[in-house]
């Protein structure tokens, strides 16, 4: 569709942010005030406690009214990729972004040059500073992989350059690829990035071969130019993380968060010896289906024939009231709110950015992209967005700004329990065993992508980041490789690995965030355990979820996640989420038996 031709009633309301485009210039011009403001302080930031608060206020200021301004642009951007104003927009943001890393590089390296107890006097000495104690230790935590003010200004000066590959990707497989045509009937598809999915749904397996096909020949197309924007961002990354100190870009990228890499190594070798779940739910699908070679064409076809069920968007939204009402009424009154404030931009539209994310700043509401397309996915990643977006809005209500955003860490966490809680009640209510065995095996499908597949990226993108480390050449045939590898050792020997599937590393936009994935598999893990305590547990369990939502970056991720009732330090809470996904493929096959 073109965007013009949507009911505004399902596109997200982005006058909320900036009535119109010119009110976005007016503070593109304030920032670039504040940030000649905020360099009055150099050399006399911590001159005393007075100076340290204007300081932080100062800062903040210019922090919050920047941050505004790049989720207009960036919205406005993703609606239509291909409007010429609003990419204008969006690097006008980036080039303030690095000119604001630049500029006020030398922060960090003035602060961190003097010992932590002098800012600790300052804090007892100001009550308007006491706030701030817990942001300061985890600032000074970065002290040892601080450098001087010259060194930082440079790695600020490269920053607008470090990102030019993710930033190039995302134009690139959003504009710039075109995806072939298929028949099907009469009718002629165009397919994309955000229906491709859905038509891998279709019963008839020649059309799914077909899309497979014709969608990774593009990919296949442009796999050396794939591999090579791959190389840009891994090679920033490692660079920066060589000049900080670091012993590799994992350990920065793990360090930003206080989170050890043992959590990482922990869910791998969890993983590893579960594999043969993944693997037996691969060898059931291709019995069910009844298919001696089974392929990566095979593997979204719901295992019940014939129940494709469909959901409108109004549908969808109340089907995920309903089923969230365990979290409480006031979460349910703001949620509803949400869905009526136009939060969401619903329909796909030509130019849209393909997938879906929660976004928003300190000073605007949430907003949430979908491509909707009535499947049972896309019910899932409405339920999944929602969550990123109450998660954003406790945090944003309950704490200052200093804590008002939660890690990344965190991030998955709050949407996956949304899922699970929504996935829960359709099991529930299932009219009758088939509907049920569907809701199973889609559990059972959910946990096989989040965990197992999240998992597998992880080590994807941990062995090219080797390549790298040990300055060998990245390239499109040892990346396919690595990622041909990967899937056969996790479906093992019952699916064909093909040239089509071992390319596609390339079209994953995650592997451009950095050691993100992981946090997908460890989010989904506690997901099933909060989503259990909130089911069955008592008044404390939700109270203790509802603290979680509300905790920001008040206190270290890991802290805030075992203080909500799972300690992601120990296998444990990984094994419990392995054994319950074990117990839902045994209930599935019970239940195709019927």
């Amino acid at each position: 569709m073109d965007r013009k031709d949507i009911d505004k009633s399902l596109k997200w309301d982005t006058e909320k942010i900036y009535k119109t485009d010119e009110d976005f210039y007016k503070d593109v011009e304030e920032v670039k005030n504040l940030i000649e403001k905020t360099k009055t302080y150099k050399g006399r930031i911590l001159d005393s406690a007075d100076s340290l608060y204007d300081f932080l206020k100062t800062s903040e200021k210019l922090e919050r009214k920047f941050s505004k301004l790049g989720v207009y642009a960036s919205l406005k951007s993703d609606e239509d990729t291909r409007v010429a104003k609003y990419q204008e927009m969006t690097k006008i943001a980036d080039n303030l972004l690095a000119s604001l890393a630049q500029e006020l590089s030398f922060i960090t390296p003035e602060i961190l040059s003097e010992d932590y107890e002098k800012v600790q006097r300052y804090i007892e000495e100001k009550e308007e500073l006491k706030i701030y104690d817990h942001y300061f230790e985890d600032l000074f935590r970065n002290k040892d992989h601080t450098l001087g003010e010259n060194e930082e200004k440079i790695i600020a000066s490269f920053s607008k350059l470090s990102q030019n590959p993710q930033n190039t990707y995302m134009i690139f497989s959003n504009a710039d690829l075109k995806f072939p045509k298929v028949k099907k009937g009469d009718e002629e598809i165009q397919i994309t990035d955000a229906n491709f999915t859905n038509l891998e749904l279709d019963s008839n397996r020649k059309f799914r071969k077909e899309v497979y096909e014709k969608y990774y020949t593009v990919y296949k197309q442009f796999e050396n130019t794939a591999a090579s924007l791959l190389d840009g961002e891994m090679t920033a990354n490692n660079t920066i993380a060589k000049l900080k100190k670091f012993d590799s870009a994992r350990k920065m990228s793990l360090f930003a968060n206080n989170i050890d890499e043992k959590v990482y190594d922990n869910l791998v070798e969890v993983i590893h010896d579960n594999i043969e779940i993944h693997r037996d739910y691969t060898s059931l699908r291709k019995k069910v289906l009844g298919l001696d070679d089974l392929g990566f064409y095979d593997i979204y076809l719901p295992l019940v024939e014939d129940y494709n069920k469909t959901y409108t968007f109004d549908q969808a939204k109340e089907l995920i009231l309903k089923a969230l009402a365990p979290l409480g009424e006031d979460y349910i009154k703001k949620a509803r709110e949400g869905f009526d404030d136009r939060w969401f931009d619903v329909m796909e539209n030509e130019g849209k950015r393909s997938g879906g994310y929660s976004s928003g700043s300190y000073d605007t509401e949430p907003y949430i992209l979908l491509n909707y397309n009535d499947s049972l996915d896309s019910l899932f990643t409405t339920a999944h967005e929602l969550g990123h977006s109450m998660h954003s809005y406790y945090t944003r209500k309950t704490q200052p700004y200093i804590y008002g955003d939660y890690s990344i860490f965190l991030a998955e966490i709050a949407s996956t329990t949304n899922e699970l809680l929504l996935l829960n009640y359709m099991i529930d209510h299932a009219k009758d065993e088939k509907e049920k065995a569907y809701l199973l095996n889609h559990y059972v499908n959910s946990f096989k992508s989040t965990v197992f597949r999240q998992t597998m990226f992880a080590e994807f993108e941990l062995e090219a980041n080797k390549l790298v480390e040990n300055s060998m050449p990245v390239t499109a045939e040892k990346l396919n490789q690595i990622y041909h590898d990967l899937n056969v050792d996790y479906f093992g020997d019952d699916i064909e690995v093909d040239k089509y599937i071992s390319t596609e590393w390339a079209r994953i936009p995650h592997f451009y965030m950095f050691y993100y994935v992981f946090q997908y598999a460890t989010g989904f893990s506690s997901a099933v355990s909060l989503s259990e305590k909130i089911l069955h547990g008592n008044k404390e369990d939700l109270e203790k979820y509802l603290n979680f939502l509300k905790a920001g970056k008040s206190k270290y991720p890991l802290e805030v996640l075992k203080e909500a009732g799972v300690d992601m330090t120990k296998k444990d809470s990984l094994q419990k989420a392995m054994d319950v996904c074990k117990e839902k493929l045994e209930e599935l096959k019970k239940s195709l038996e019927k």
